[in-house]
């Protein structure tokens, strides 16, 4: 079982693995110095005990000081070298010895300093015994009788030793199966855990261009995936649109290209047919103009949004834009279109007005609002244009006095390829209003727009001000 890294499960087994260990091992240690001493104590309390008894043995028997070995010569203290020794000094003296030391004249070294005991006087401390072996020692200097005594006591530390090995073997096997087991119960944990997950991505790898109007059913998923999927949702959402979106724009641009073209194909067949006088080849040529006019006029605009879609609008571009400069190009632009209309435009800007922004982007949008303006616009009539600053933001306001919009399109002037009934017969492409609805947006701005049928629409923009410059300078 190969559980790479990169993978959950991998990461969460790795994890729980060290962390176990630590505290396993931990755990481990400290069971194991507590059992060392707690083994070492038991030694010393019986060496005390023993200590004990053959410091009452000792008595004063007519100004002679005499221990009564009968009592205490038997058992583990007779068998030579059997682990259990003592040694009573009387000054530099021994007063008496164990058997089991076999006769040696062995001291058991003290480590300097030695460890003292809680009791007073006594010291206790491991040194190594006449069979080379581990032994703890307890040793106990007093005065009695007018003399001064020294008490060694030495007990083999083999078993104990024995012990504490035969535990730490245990712990070694326990830990490391422990650790082995955790770890296999992590990564099951793990699995069943991460199953929604899988089933989760299962979902999302079934989901195509082809059918992203589906969505996964956040009920049947887990807690900790339910944000996680309602995100997703809102993504195949926007995507789904953005879809809907480029489908209906080819549809469309192909029907709106479709009709200049087959225009251009028949106008072309029917001249050719026969040959035809100047005048004839002139309306002709005229027609074709007229019609490959509308067709480049939509190509621009398709070209404009699909710059738009590709977000190639961005603030990192922007740079201080004058509004007034702006409306003066497009009112210039229009001017042509007004004339042939009797359309008169007038213009009231504060010069000192900037917006962060594109020129070419918000001149582009406000040409499309003053031309709709002027090409719906009844003979004769009035576009107002006007930009004042109110609440830090510039607001440019596009009035006509055309036949206003209905109730009903007011939404929907702003769709692509949208056109009223009532201005169909009114050459356009539908896609103006569309562009400047998303130059506007991507300025961080809005726009909206007021009608009322027969007396005029109102269209109002609004854009981020960064405030009045002096162009004196």
């Amino acid at each position: 079982m190969t559980l790479p890294l990169s993978s959950i499960t991998g990461r969460l087994v790795f994890w729980f693995f060290i962390c176990t260990s630590i505290v396993l091992i931990s755990v481990g240690l400290f069971l194991y110095e507590r059992v060392g001493n707690i083994v070492i104590s038991s030694v010393d309390r019986t060496l005390h005990s023993k200590l004990q008894i053959i410091t009452g043995l000792l008595h004063d028997e007519h100004g002679a000081v005499e221990l009564e070995l009968s009592e205490i010569i038997a058992g583990e203290y007779v068998i030579p070298r059997s682990g259990h020794y003592y040694k009573v000094m009387m000054g530099k003296n021994v007063l008496a010895a164990s058997p089991s030391l076999a006769g040696d004249d062995f001291e058991f070294a003290a480590p300097v300093p030695p460890a003292v005991a809680n009791h007073l006087g006594e010291s206790a401390y491991t040194s190594t015994g006449p069979d080379y072996e581990p032994v703890r020692v307890i040793r106990y200097e007093y005065s009695a009788f007018g003399k001064n005594f020294t008490v060694t006591l030495a007990e083999s530390l083999k078993n104990s030793y024995t012990m504490i090995d035969t535990f730490r073997r245990f712990l070694q096997i326990t830990i490391t199966l422990g650790i082995l087991l955790l770890c296999l119960t992590a990564w099951w944990i793990a699995r069943i855990s991460l199953r929604p997950l899988a089933a989760f991505s299962s979902t999302i790898e079934t989901i195509t261009h082809k059918n992203l109007a589906e969505q996964i059913d956040t009920k049947t998923t887990t807690t900790e995936l339910t944000t996680l999927a309602h995100s997703f949702n809102a993504l195949l959402d926007r995507l789904n649109h953005v879809f809907e979106s480029q489908k209906r724009l080819v549809a469309d641009a192909s029907h709106e290209l479709k009709t200049p073209l087959s225009v251009i194909m028949t106008q072309c067949d029917v001249v050719l047919q026969r040959a035809r006088t100047p005048e004839e080849y002139i309306e002709a040529l005229q027609t074709v103009r007229t019609y490959s006019q509308n067709m480049t006029r939509l190509i621009n605009n398709l070209l404009s949004l699909a710059r738009l879609d590709a977000g190639l609008i961005s603030t990192a571009g922007f740079t201080p834009v004058s509004i007034r400069e702006c409306v003066d190009q497009a009112v210039q632009m229009t001017k042509q279109l007004a004339g042939e209309r009797r359309v008169r435009i007038t213009t009231s800007v504060d010069e000192t007005l900037f917006v962060m922004g594109i020129q070419t982007g918000l001149m582009e949008a406000f040409l499309n609002i003053i031309e709709n303006s002027v090409r719906y616009n009844r003979e004769g009539g009035t576009v107002t244009v006007s930009a004042v600053k109110q609440d830090k933001k510039a607001v440019i306001t596009i009035t006509d006095t055309g036949a206003g919009i209905k109730g009903g399109d007011e939404e929907r002037i702003f769709e692509r390829f949208y056109r009223a009934d009532s201005v169909r017969n009114i050459e356009g492409t539908g896609l103006g209003l569309s562009i400047v609805k998303s130059v506007i947006n991507a300025h961080g701005g809005g726009i909206d727009v007021r009608s009322e049928p027969g007396k005029g629409s109102s269209f109002t923009v609004v854009l981020p001000s960064i405030g009045f410059q002096d162009t004196r300078a």
